[in-house]
């Protein structure tokens, strides 16, 4: 019983499954239909649902972490990153959507912005450029958006703009970015290579997921980096990376009024760090957790199987003097920030059972610290502490196997395992999941395989003046099923989401 390439969506919201698909969702929800309409509406969208923050890093296959590059994962498992982060996303978004569009880094103090190539109402064919870290764009005398080039010829456009720009995101007078992003005097055009990919979520049976709508506990949370050489961590994230925009600037005026009422629920404070917003509420990363028992399905979840027996949701040994060995596979569309095992294991004298756990296809594995091997109960939790302190961790893998390793001498073998409870924590953005919003919502859920007898459902759960409410989508069969949810209210900030669920049962 399984579920491949399953996903899930709302059509009155852009799609988190490709960057590709952002864009043209984004494109489909404004009407726009010229280029220049194209790019004013992703410029949009992309400000709503990206995010500020620190660099992110992720495994790098070396025995580190390193700074991620990959465009799927910066914008839909974490959306955070610096200014070159966010022109290396958008630009992917765009392209890969059938638009013109490239990345440029400006020379003389390396301020990333993105370039989009169209026609405007002026008749000129030309680049265009967003910033979309500081977010905004300035105009030309012809009141088109202007290029790098002329705000290098020409910094008065961005001294003295020409009314039509929006506010820029500079949550605070000391970060408004406004100063020295005018002197421009020369421009690097970088190649970027478009990785594309999609996400998609590989189910067991029993497996379920919840996308949770609001940030996780500080102490378990996934770090983003930009420590100096030697450093673990950046102290100026305590509670874990998070935007730094808040409602009200740092001039006393209320900023981002359009997005504000999207943002409004899914805004927490923070410690006052660096004096970038006064401990103010800004808009937090989303949490997540994939929740099995793996024994009450049996043989057939296991990815590896030896020398085993399964019964009655009890894991045994075939006999004595045999090393039993059962592995599973977690694969997630998402960064893992921590690793849950309650279990309880039965057994006498000698026996032995263990834990491992692989992240590459089980080539090499480490073993979780255990309070002994003999046959007890007890949890195990790995996450931010271990990578902190420089042990192994599953934070920041997004595939992972998890081994049981079992032996007795005992002519008649007792050793079980009668209890294995696995939750695998992630982070995501919250804004760009499929939330829902006024008016018509068109709830789509599809898988490109699901085996007979398995059963996949998507559920939304919300709330409406404090009356919570759930629309689900199911499916029986491979292909893509459809419901309809009408919410009727005038503004988003009166649907609160807490959660969206995604399980798979047989």
């Amino acid at each position: 019983m399984s579920a491949k390439g399953a996903w899930l969506g709302n059509t009155a919201w852009p799609s988190n499954k490709s960057c590709g698909q952002f864009a043209k969702d984004v494109f489909r929800l404004a009407g726009a239909k010229t280029d220049k309409e194209k790019a004013l509406a992703f410029f949009t969208w992309f400000t709503r649902c990206m995010m500020r923050g620190r660099n992110l890093m992720i495994p790098d296959g070396c025995g580190g972490y390193s700074r991620s590059y990959d465009t799927l994962t910066n914008m839909m498992s974490w959306g955070f990153g610096e200014c070159s982060y966010w022109g290396w996303v958008a630009t992917a978004c765009l392209v890969e959507a059938g638009m013109k569009a490239r990345r440029v880094s400006v020379e003389n103090q390396g301020h990333t912005y993105y370039e989009v190539w169209y026609k405007g109402d002026d008749g000129i064919e030309q680049w265009h450029a967003f910033d979309p870290f500081i977010g905004w764009y300035v105009l030309n005398e012809n009141g088109e958006v202007a290029s790098i080039e002329q705000m290098a010829k020409n910094p008065n456009l961005i001294q003295n703009p020409y009314p039509g720009h929006p506010e820029p995101l500079g949550h605070h007078p000391e970060r408004s970015g406004m100063g020295h992003r005018s002197a421009l005097r020369d421009q690097l055009i970088i190649d970027q290579p478009m990785r594309g990919g999609e996400n998609q979520w590989d189910l067991a049976n029993g497996m379920q997921v919840t996308h949770k709508f609001f940030p996780e506990a500080a102490d378990r949370a996934l770090f983003t980096k930009s420590a100096a050489p030697g450093e673990t961590t950046d102290d100026r994230y305590p509670d874990g990376s998070h935007c730094d925009i808040a409602e009200i600037s740092g001039f006393g005026f209320r900023q981002q009024a359009a997005n504000i009422p999207y943002w409004k629920n899914y805004m927490w404070p923070t410690r006052e760090s660096w004096h970038l917003n006064e401990g103010r509420p800004v808009r937090w990363n989303g949490a997540g957790a994939l929740h099995w028992k793996p024994l009450l399905y049996g043989a057939d979840v296991a990815c590896d199987v030896r020398n085993a027996k399964f019964e009655n949701g009890r894991l045994t040994v075939r006999g004595p003097r045999t090393f039993t060995e059962v592995w599973y596979h977690f694969k997630l569309p998402y960064l893992a920030s921590w690793l849950y095992i309650d279990y309880d294991v039965v057994g006498s004298g000698n026996d032995y059972w263990g834990l491992s756990i692989s992240g590459d296809n089980r080539r090499s594995w480490w073993q979780p610290a255990m309070q002994t091997h003999a046959p007890h109960w007890g949890i195990i939790q790995i996450g931010q502490a271990d990578w902190k302190a420089g042990r192994s961790s599953i934070c920041g893998l997004k595939e992972f196997w998890l081994r049981i390793d079992m032996a007795s001498h005992n002519p008649n073998p007792t050793l079980a395992v009668q209890n294995l409870q696995i939750g695998v924590g992630f982070a995501h953005n919250m804004y760009i999941q499929p939330r829902l919003v006024p008016g018509e919502n068109k709830l789509w859920l599809e898988a490109a395989e699901l085996a007979a007898g398995s059963k996949l459902q998507a559920e939304w759960i919300y709330q409406v003046n404090e009356q919570e409410k759930r629309a689900c989508v199911g499916l029986s069969k491979a292909g893509r099923a459809e419901e309809a949810v009408q919410i009727d209210v005038d503004c988003p900030s009166k649907v609160l989401m807490t959660g969206i669920r995604l399980s798979c049962s047989g």
